[in-house]
């Protein structure tokens, strides 16, 4: 019976399972009979920016979906949520069933799951109060960027249109950080994509924090972004209980900042590890192409590196940052003396090796509190929004130059160009290229050739400052980097460390040198006075066997007592487990069990003055699961089978007989006698054990699980007629156990 019972359970699941409702693209194969008047479409600005450029109005990206296509999608869907123009598609819900009928219409070009789920590239937050010293203009985050240069000149973004995509804005229609662009209008437009209308006030306070970092100002006057004079359109693509349909949300929202004229899009969102292999990490994603799109029209796309810097097994960047002409931007820790990457920025490159992340920023920064006043906040969420205000203002004194151009001068003003890495890309923009009060670097070192390698001596050591390294191989991909504190003697690079290394490349005090090498083969060796940035080891490996994901497990748990077994029966486990796939997942375990059971029973048959039996065994057991991984809250739900063999089983019999003394009362228990009987391998305890279990579990930090673990155990422990039967099967152990479960990424 219970066995029925089960096996009907997982059929339900596997039927609930494959009528399951799902997001899908839906690409249509053309746009025939539409028609398209961009004068009546774009706003003034849009079509400044196209003339600008020299892109096309007439695109056919721009001419609008057939409707009869879309009515057609839309009747064999449960919701149409989203279209997009430029891809040619439409988002929808439906059934497999019916994706698979939508696939059949001959208007349609392909159908295909949306697996993507965005994320804030924001790590957590520190309330605190005003930010900063009223005696200076600009917080330590703009002086980065010697954004005085700006301020000096009066330059502030004027005349640039910014379309801020994020997960809304909440107070920044009350917030004193934003008086300004009240005051001045400089709010264009506004929109809720999801909720389809124009309120984008309220929601994740994420965009406010983001919008105060590109045109902020604290209470004491103080700039939190460069672009205070720039122009502002609003759009709320994400929502957290719809992961999937931000993908599609995220292309209207930059084809609406087309529409609308915008000059920079500012994304601090992203899509990486939660649904994707960093295989997927090469440019071609949907997202990318949208942002692609939206440079070739014109607009300047800022995108958060994303915050995997921690995990290890991940090291690239997210999407859509891996579009080829989107300025990727990473983290650096918010210091004026020294130059460290900040632990969580991803790192570069991308999946197909190209050059990434383009430049960095503060990724920790003073934002605007949507609760009051300021906090500080944590991310490549915060570092990409400071560098789009940057970007605003160097724009603004290149008004000719097109986005892919502006993209390029950013990069070329950046402090470590022409050097670049994967920790820190091209290094942090600086105003004074576009003021023209950039200073020539002096040479601050020499490249020696020598015999049997290459020496770097500086002219002169300079406190706190780093060297930055590289060895490139032929391709232009970097093999690995390095950074030191050089002193007097210099750094001395062997030809045999150099790997298959083909060029060396340094940066020391803003001067770039580099110089050919002779690389012998072999792994990159670290010089004695350098050290990896990252913990990179100069191969930059990715997840060997990104279909399968392995963690370390340790259980916990206690089998629930009855009335005949006293409810301190341990369990405890250990082993590794398997899974494929991202948000849902297929799994296999294999580990060691012990179990003990306690029970008592005075009046047994086994021994007169029988008063307690334990049972133990040693149990090789495996498990199949199938795992739902909940991104928005970062829990985990396992629903699987078990079964093991009992390699030990041993039974310990405790017979105590108690003393008394001439009026009948009890001795003391130090009087009394114990006597202790083993049996092993008895045929009391069965052989074969297995059952159903499930659990709960968190994810901290993507690499360890915490959680709540239970099992129905379907087979008995006690067999019906063994040697050794404690009370017969009606007496047996309770099938129920309850516990703790920890799994940890190797």
């Amino acid at each position: 019976m219970r066995k029925s019972l089960f096996i009907a359970i997982f059929a339900l699941l596997a039927m609930a399972g494959m009528a399951q409702e799902k997001c899908y693209w839906v690409f249509f194969t053309d746009k025939n009979d539409t028609q398209f008047d961009p004068y009546s479409y774009f706003d003034a600005k849009a079509i400044e920016r196209y003339n600008r450029c020299g892109a096309d109005l007439y695109d056919i990206s721009n001419y609008p979906l057939n409707d009869s296509y879309v009515n057609a999608v839309g009747s064999y869907s449960t919701e149409l949520f989203g279209e997009s123009r430029w891809l040619n598609a439409v988002g929808v819900v439906a059934t497999d069933d019916n994706a698979a009928s939508i696939a059949r219409l001959p208007f349609v070009a392909r159908v295909q799951e949306i697996v993507s789920h965005g994320t804030a590239a924001c790590v957590e937050t520190e309330t605190k109060g005003v930010i900063g010293d009223a005696k200076d203009l600009l917080t330590d985050q703009l002086k980065r960027f010697g954004g005085q240069h700006f301020v000096d000149k009066g330059i502030n973004g004027k005349g640039l249109r910014i379309c801020v995509m994020d997960g809304g804005f909440p107070k920044v229609d009350t917030h004193p950080a934003f008086k300004h662009l009240r005051d001045n209008n400089q709010i264009v437009k506004t929109y809720n994509f999801p909720n389809r209308k124009e309120n984008v006030y309220g929601w994740s306070t994420h965009g406010t924090m983001v919008l105060s970092c590109i045109a902020g100002i604290n209470d004491e006057g103080q700039m939190l972004g460069l672009a205070t004079g720039a122009e502002f359109l609003l759009a709320r693509t994400e929502i957290d209980p719809e992961p999937f349909k931000e993908e599609v949300w995220g292309a209207q929202g930059a084809e609406w900042a087309d529409k609308n004229g915008a000059d920079i899009i500012n994304s601090s969102l992203g899509y990486g590890k939660d649904r994707h292999w960093t295989r997927d990490m090469d440019g071609t994603s949907y997202v990318a192409k949208a942002a692609n799109k939206a440079v070739e029209k014109g607009i300047l796309v800022c995108n958060s590196a994303g915050n995997e810097g921690d995990d290890k097994r991940w090291m690239t960047i997210i999407t859509p940052s891996d579009a080829e002409n989107v300025l990727c931007v990473g983290g650096i820790d918010n210091d004026l003396e020294k130059y460290s990457h900040i632990s969580f920025s991803s790192y570069g490159p991308t999946a197909d090796k190209r050059r990434k992340p383009n430049v960095v920023a503060f990724g920790h920064a003073a934002v605007a509190n949507p609760s009051g006043g300021f906090t500080d906040a944590y991310g490549t969420s915060f570092a990409s929004p400071l560098t789009a205000g940057f970007c605003a203002c160097a724009w603004q004194t290149m008004r000719d130059k097109t986005a892919l151009e502006m993209k390029t001068e950013i990069e070329k003003s950046a402090d470590l160009y022409p050097y670049f890495d994967y920790a820190f890309g091209y290094g942090v923009p600086q105003a004074a290229y576009f003021t023209g009060d950039l200073k020539p670097a002096e040479r601050s070192f020499n490249l020696v050739q020598e015999k049997d390698g290459v020496k770097i001596a500086p002219v002169k050591v300079i406190e706190n400052q780093y060297t930055f390294i590289n060895v490139e191989g032929d391709d232009g991909v970097l093999l690995g980097y390095y950074k030191a504190y050089p002193d007097s003697t210099g750094i001395k690079l062997m030809n045999k460390d150099f790997g298959q290394g083909k060029k060396l490349n340094v940066s020391y005090n803003g001067f770039y040198d580099s110089c050919p090498i002779s690389g012998h083969g072999g792994d990159i060796k670290v010089a004695a006075n350098t050290r990896r940035l990252g913990g990179q080891d100069g191969t930059f490996p990715k997840i060997k066997e990104e279909g399968w994901q392995k963690m370390e497990f340790f259980q916990y748990d206690y089998n629930i007592g009855n009335a005949t077994w006293n409810g301190f029966n341990r369990h405890f486990a250990f082993g590794r487990r398997w899974f494929y796939g991202k948000s849902y997942k297929i799994g296999m375990g294999l580990g060691l069990d012990w179990n003990r059971y306690v029970h008592l029973d005075k009046d047994s048959d086994i021994h007169p003055f029988h008063d307690q039996t334990i049972m133990r065994n040693m149990q090789i057991r495996g498990e199949l699961m199938q795992r739902v991984v909940i991104r928005l809250w970062g829990i985990n739900w396992d629903l699987g089978v078990y079964g093991g063999i009992n390699a030990t089983r041993r039974v310990k019999v405790v017979d105590k007989t108690y003393l008394v003394d001439d009026m009948g009362q009890p001795l003391p228990p130090e009087m009394c006698r114990t006597k202790y009987t083993m049996y092993n391998g008895v045929k009391a305890m069965n052989l074969f054990e297995y059952g159903a279990t499930t659990r709960i579990s968190y994810s901290i930090a993507n690499v360890m699980n915490i959680g709540i673990y239970g099992s129905y155990r379907l087979s008995p422990v006690i067999t019906k007629d063994g040697v050794l039967v404690v009370g017969g099967k009606a007496n047996d152990p309770s099938p129920w156990s309850v516990g703790i479960e920890f799994e940890i990424t190797p």
